[in-house]
């Protein structure tokens, strides 16, 4: 905002302005409000929750879900070896209570605690493997979480950033749109419907700075004649014979 006051200032010492120089004065001005409308675009693009941090919490909410499933995996295997346990104990307590049985229950009660013990050491195996499980699970569970608050503080103070620099943008632009008016209401409507013409047709850029004769925009030299009447402050605008531009000679 102060480069381009400097600028208008240094235009506006001048007794005379010509018609090119009033159009370069609202051009500095609309570019540095066009500029400051794209950062505050591509701000507005980037507020909000980031992709890597939409991931994180994905990350955190399915390792959640895996620890949960490992850890009702475990409980569940947890209950059933013991009950395992407690029926072969109860059913090694009937055959070795001297209870009266005929030779064929005892064998058939022997028979099922055999079968019951193996099947206990299967599931103790794999009640192992569940409790292995369910750390490496509470160990994802952990790790993604971690991941979630670095990547949160960081978007944070990023965030913060990114508002700070907003308001400042808004307020440039603020003040850009209050001062286009008194630059406007110099320019002939004639001149200025051509300026805003062209605006529309050359991205933003309107009028060029020829320097040493040469047009800044297309790097095209100019004829003396074009050059001389751009200089000049009552005669036609000039213009690029290439890019079709309004040139200015400072």
């Amino acid at each position: 905002m102060q480069h381009l006051c400097n600028q208008l200032g240094g235009l506006n010492t001048r007794f005379l302005l010509s018609r090119a120089q009033l159009l370069y004065q609202l051009q500095l001005l609309d570019s540095e409000l066009d500029q400051a409308n794209r950062e505050l675009a591509e701000i507005a693009a980037v507020l909000g929750e980031s992709d890597a941090l939409k991931q994180a919490r994905t990350e955190v909410e399915r390792t959640k879900q895996e620890l949960r499933t490992a850890r009702t995996a475990l409980q569940d295997l947890d209950l059933e070896v013991n009950g395992l346990a407690n029926k072969i104990a109860q059913h090694e307590k009937l055959l070795y209570s001297g209870k009266a049985m005929s030779a064929k229950e005892a064998a058939n009660l022997q028979e099922e605690v055999a079968s019951l013990k193996r099947w206990h050491e299967k599931r103790e195996e794999a009640l192992l493997e569940a409790m292995v499980a369910a750390e490496e699970a509470e160990e994802a569970f952990r790790q993604a979480e971690a991941s979630l608050s670095t990547i949160q503080a960081d978007w944070a103070a990023g965030q913060e950033d990114l508002i700070q620099k907003q308001s400042n943008l808004e307020t440039q632009v603020a003040g850009l749109l209050d001062r286009r008016p008194t630059v406007g209401q110099r320019i002939a409507a004639d001149d200025l419907n051509a300026y805003e013409d062209l605006r529309r047709k050359k991205a933003g850029r309107a009028v060029t700075v020829a320097k040493n004769g040469v047009c800044q925009a297309c790097g095209v030299t100019a004829s003396n004649r074009k050059i001389q009447q751009a200089r000049t402050t009552d005669t036609a605008l000039a213009y690029c014979s290439t890019c079709g531009r309004i040139l200015y000679v400072p």
